[in-house]
C-alpha cells in the first residue's frame, strides 16, 4: 500500500467526520436522531399530535445502526422532552411514542437548518459532483460490509 494514499484516505475520512459533527451541531441534533424524531413525526395516527409504535427494524436498517442504538436514540430524545413514550392504548404490549411541542419546534427548525446547509453545500459542491460523491460512498460502503468490515471491531 502506497503509504501518501493511506495518508490522503484518512484525512478525507477525519474531515468527513468533522463535515457530519458540523452539520448536526447546524442543525441542533445528532443526525441519527433527527431521522428518528422526523420518523416518528411523519407517523401520525392519532388525534392531533404524532404518535407512532416506532418500526424499529425498519429504523434500523435505514440508519445503520443496531435495536439499542435505536433505544439509546429514543432515550436522549426523552431526556430532551422531544418524545413520551406511554402504553398504547388499543395494544398494552406496545408502546406509544408521541413528539412534544418541544420536539415538533426542534424537528421543523432542525428541518430548516439541514434543508440551509444542505442547499448551501450543493450550490458550491455542484449537483454533479454531489451525485458522483453519493454514488463512490454506496460502493465503498457495499464494499466495506462486503468484506465485513462493517462487523469488525
Amino acid at each position: 500500500m502506497k503509504n501518501s494514499l493511506w495518508e490522503e484516505f484518512f484525512q478525507s475520512m477525519m474531515c468527513f467526520k468533522k463535515l457530519e459533527s458540523a452539520f448536526s451541531l447546524e442543525c441542533e441534533m445528532q443526525m441519527n436522531e433527527m431521522a428518528i424524531l422526523q420518523d416518528i413525526l411523519g407517523g401520525c395516527s392519532c388525534s392531533e399530535k404524532a404518535c407512532t409504535n416506532l418500526d424499529v427494524p425498519k429504523m434500523q436498517e435505514q440508519l445503520k445502526i443496531s435495536k439499542p442504538a435505536v433505544s439509546y436514540i429514543l432515550n436522549t430524545l426523552e431526556k430532551k422532552h422531544y418524545i413520551v413514550r406511554e402504553i398504547d392504548a388499543h395494544d398494552r404490549r406496545k408502546i406509544s411514542i408521541s413528539t412534544t411541542p418541544e420536539g415538533r419546534s426542534a424537528a421543523m427548525h432542525s428541518r430548516e437548518r439541514c434543508e440551509a446547509v444542505w442547499t448551501e453545500l450543493l450550490e458550491n459542491f455542484g449537483e454533479d459532483n454531489m451525485r458522483t460523491l453519493i454514488d463512490l460512498l454506496n460502493t465503498l460502503n457495499e464494499l466495506s460490509c462486503s468484506l465485513g468490515l462493517d462487523k469488525k471491531k
